[in-house]
């Protein structure tokens, strides 16, 4: 092989590795991240191609000549013939590669390497890289004194690349897609048909411009098909029931962290009570029966339209859902959910007719305890008013 041939050779093996390497880490990050359109994956995937075709070209003969002694050697091993000098005897070849009849010893390389000035460069550098690592590619977020905890999370949230690495920690079992309360009285509510019927009410645009957060309710309430496609258009499964479900609200890596609870004030036909929804049968099943308009209006910090509409969703994230796949930023994409599905909420109300607002201001350990919930691995995180609107005089 000539020496232009051979540095060719050489430059194709650095950048094959070095390809390899950018491929596999941003793979990792893709694939951690839920990144489905990662163009630096996409890109160094193909120059990792290139390289190695360059790589297999250059060796062709090495190959092709490796590929006749194996089949040689094969044929004469079916032919009986007895195997060669021994597996662990290798032999030297100097630096103009020709054979050296001196044997090498197992283990002889590592010997050579601990001891050689080379070894001892490697281990430098390695110790130097390590360094580099630990301290130089994660440094401590800047964060002033004083800063209250939502700062605090959000910079030590942030993504970095060596959380790509550190994320193969375990960071605890997935827990169960869909929550269920057996032996729970469970109201199926009627079907929402996926038909001409959803056009009916404002379409998106106007109800997009025409939403506003509604704190006066009528006494009216509510049709029991209203709060079925409510709570349908807010977060309910629109498709792959029996299969690769997916719901009203888009949800990072389709985890669907979100439980929706309705405490009934009035609606016809269902008694008043709190109220779990169930995705899968699009039922609501009865946590608590009774009257909780003023529990809720104390829980809102005194806000009296929450005893006075007719049903008060409330939005408790579980992260465990949620925490396997994107660890610390686990909080940041459960409050995003919550989110849609409010907004979700808000048009569909809109659409319909009905009024409805958002509450960011309450008492969580008191809800929490009301929906039967711990706080910690499930907590409320969001609530909505909606009901009948007052028709103008």
């Amino acid at each position: 092989m000539s020496r232009i041939v051979r540095d060719l050779d050489f430059l194709t093996s650095v950048g094959l590795l070095m390809s390899a390497v950018v491929t596999a880490t941003t793979g990792v990050i893709a694939d951690l991240w839920d990144l489905n359109d990662f163009w630096y994956h996409t890109v160094s995937g193909y120059v990792m191609g290139g390289f190695g075709i360059a790589h297999v070209w250059l060796n062709r003969e090495r190959l092709f000549g490796y590929a006749r002694f194996r089949w040689k050697s094969l044929r004469a091993t079916a032919a009986g013939v007895p195997a060669g000098r021994p597996a662990n005897i290798g032999t030297v070849r100097d630096a103009d590669g020709d054979r050296d009849a001196e044997p090498t010893r197992p283990g002889a390389w590592l010997a050579r390497a601990l001891v050689s000035r080379r070894g001892l460069l490697g281990l430098a550098i390695g110790a130097v890289g390590g360094a580099i690592l630990g301290r130089g590619l994660r440094p401590a977020p800047p964060i002033e004194a004083g800063s209250d905890v939502g700062v605090i999370y959000h910079q030590w949230s942030k993504p970095g690349l060596l959380d790509a690495f550190g994320s193969v920690s375990n960071w605890g079992q997935p827990v169960e897609l869909y929550k269920a309360y057996p032996g729970a009285r469970t109201l199926v509510l009627p079907p929402v048909a996926l038909d001409a019927r959803l056009d009916h009410g404002l379409a998106t645009g106007r109800a997009i411009v025409t939403r506003r957060s509604t704190r006066a309710y009528a006494p009216t309430p509510m049709t029991i098909e209203e709060l079925s496609q409510l709570l349908f258009l807010t977060g309910g499964i629109t498709a792959g029931l029996h299969g690769n479900a997916r719901r009203a609200a888009p949800s990072s890596g389709a985890l669907y962290p979100i439980e929706l609870y309705a405490v009934v004030h009035r609606v016809e036909g269902i008694e008043p009570g709190v109220y779990h929804y169930a995705y899968r049968e699009h039922a609501l099943e009865q946590v608590r029966a009774g009257d909780f308009r003023t529990p809720v209006v104390e829980q809102g910090i005194a806000q009296e339209f929450l005893g006075e509409c007719g049903v008060v969703l409330f939005v408790t994230m579980i992260l465990q859902r949620m925490r396997p796949k994107y660890q610390d930023r686990s909080y940041r994409y459960g409050l995003l959910e919550a989110g849609h599905i409010g907004e979700n909420a808000y048009l569909a109300a809109t659409s319909m007719g009905l009024g409805a607002c958002g509450i960011g201001a309450f008492m969580d350990d008191a809800i929490n305890e009301m929906l039967g919930v711990d706080g910690v691995e499930e907590a409320v995180v969001y609530m909505l008013a909606t009901g009948k609107v007052p028709t103008a005089a």
